[in-house]
């Protein structure tokens, strides 16, 4: 065989480092986001024929694909301000180094309201097929669908409070993000260590979630017009009519099992934990409430919760074994 000398085979690693410098680190966040959404392009090649308008969802998910792939590599020298950047610059500059490190975010809403359209494509001669199936296994725990028994409970202070709970997931997910981007105390650079970890656990929560929904479509009680008739109104003066306003405007009709807003929200707290210990443990005291909050706000079945929250610890387990984290502080 013949040698080959050392400063060339040194030449050549350097190279291969330089080629993909930008693309290996954060590669599992960035390519979990194109294979959710290569997977979903085709599953509405799949069925284009059971969707309203399945050209222009392909045509989008062409184009996030070709975002991902020409996004600036993370670390690029345009992110480092200069000593005399007008601040004008430097705020635009900082929004636009969140937005290419945390763009994921965006698109998980983008996909949440996409399920709208593709939940029942499968099967279409059987929508929400599989809703039975959730009746009967809350029954079969519990005696009696949570929704019946939990509203002997209704009243405005508990509503009021577990309504709020139920909101607390916006402050899960994007309070998570606020602290793991500024990092702990004394952190000089953003985003901050534990950044990628915790972005990654929450993205592929809500991923494993949305692959769900079309092959086990089922909406939450709230969408049972017999079920509801006879049960009480909720009653409140502030997150009560908020949650409810937010869930006539945004919510998507068969998204249910996994609980999204479950796998999410543990996804973040999770992910949180290998470096934000004392954040993680305040937003997991949310979390915890969030959970009991989508059974008694008649949003998910009781099965939805255990259901979202395996989604959140496999995600949490991908992202803490597949990304670089340091080791947890107690400071944030």
């Amino acid at each position: 065989m013949k040698n080959v000398p050392i400063d060339s085979q040194n030449d050549r690693l350097a190279r291969e480092r330089g080629r993909w410098k930008g693309i290996h680190p954060w590669a599992i966040l960035d390519g979990s986001v194109i294979l959710y959404t290569v997977l979903t392009a085709l599953l509405i090649l799949a069925c284009h024929q059971n969707i309203a308008d399945p050209v222009p969802l392909v045509a989008l998910h062409a184009l996030v694909v070709l975002l991902v792939f020409f996004l600036p590599p993370r670390g690029a020298r345009w992110e480092t301000a200069t000593a005399d950047e007008p601040l004008w610059r430097y705020v635009l500059r900082g929004g636009a180094r969140f937005l290419r490190y945390a763009y994921p975010l965006l698109l998980v809403v983008l996909y949440f309201e996409e399920v709208q359209q593709t939940v029942n494509a499968i099967a279409p001669a059987a929508p929400y097929w599989f809703e039975p199936n959730l009746y009967a296994a809350d029954r079969w725990l519990f005696g009696e669908l949570p929704a019946l028994f939990m509203s002997s409970w209704v009243g405005l202070p508990q509503d009021e409070i577990l309504h709020a709970f139920y909101f607390s997931y916006y402050f899960i997910v994007i309070g998570g993000v606020i602290v793991a981007w500024f990092g702990p105390k004394g952190t000089t650079g953003q985003p901050g260590p534990g950044f990628e970890t915790a972005i990654t656990s929450t993205v592929i929560a809500f991923f494993l979630c949305f692959l769900w929904y079309p092959w086990l479509p089922a909406r939450g009680p709230w969408e049972n017009p017999e079920l509801m008739a006879g049960l009480p109104k909720f009653e409140g003066i502030l997150f009560t009519p908020i949650v409810e306003w937010i869930i006539e405007r945004g919510a998507v009709s068969g998204g249910c099992f996994p609980s999204s807003h479950v796998g999410g929200s543990w996804g973040m707290v999770l992910g949180l934990a290998a470096s934000h210990r004392r954040a993680a443990l305040v937003l997991g005291f949310f979390a915890v409430g969030m959970s009991l909050a989508c059974v008694y706000t008649r949003y998910h079945h009781a099965v939805d919760v255990p259901a979202g929250l395996l989604a959140g610890a496999l995600a949490a387990w991908i992202a803490w074994s597949l990304t670089a984290h340091p080791a947890p502080s107690r400071a944030t």
